[in-house]
């Protein structure tokens, strides 16, 4: 979605790259409440956690609690058994990337076609990926989120959508 050779490619040769240095700082919650959650929007809430096992089981988990509602974000700094395709496994140390999961309730969208909320969001997740970090992006279906490295494409994510009770989903990636 961005051209090999653009200015800032990390993939470019010699360029280290502004986005290789994983020792970020913690996410700022009261920041990221700050700019996403607004009156009247989608997201109603954003919690941060500093480790967790699947932020798609933890939310699934709070949505049956009854402990959140639609727009409820749910992020880990780190994930220690995320989940994906065929039942997958996979870890990811602390801030070595962005682990999150969102709890939509779409009842105006019919239960069949919930099925592209996971494409849907690999086309958000790419598009904002290539735009923000100026990296090549393409999708492969259905959840796998690619960045092109020296000519090779490489999985640099993934998206897994659940169901949470008879009226919500929960679609979490993890980058």
């Amino acid at each position: 979605m961005t051209p090999r050779d653009a200015a800032g490619n990390p993939g470019a040769a010699g360029d280290s790259g502004r986005w290789s240095d994983l020792d970020r700082p913690p996410l700022n919650a009261v920041a990221l409440r700050r700019g996403l959650v607004q009156e009247g929007g989608l997201w109603t809430g954003i919690d941060i956690v500093p480790r967790t096992g699947s932020t798609n089981s933890d939310l699934v988990a709070l949505a049956a609690a009854g402990k959140a509602g639609e727009g409820t974000v749910l992020v880990a700094e780190e994930q220690t058994s995320g989940r994906g395709r065929l039942d997958r496994r996979w870890t990811a140390p602390p801030r070595s990337g962005l682990f999150f999961s969102v709890l939509l309730r779409p009842a105006e969208v019919p239960v069949a076609r919930w099925g592209w909320l996971p494409l849907l969001t690999g086309v958000a997740v790419a598009t904002g990926l290539s735009r923000a970090a100026g990296v090549d992006t393409a999708l492969k279906w259905p959840n796998d989120l690619l960045v092109t490295v020296g000519g090779e494409e490489r999985k640099a994510g993934g998206i897994l959508a659940e169901r949470a009770g008879a009226d919500g989903v929960v679609v979490g990636v993890g980058i």
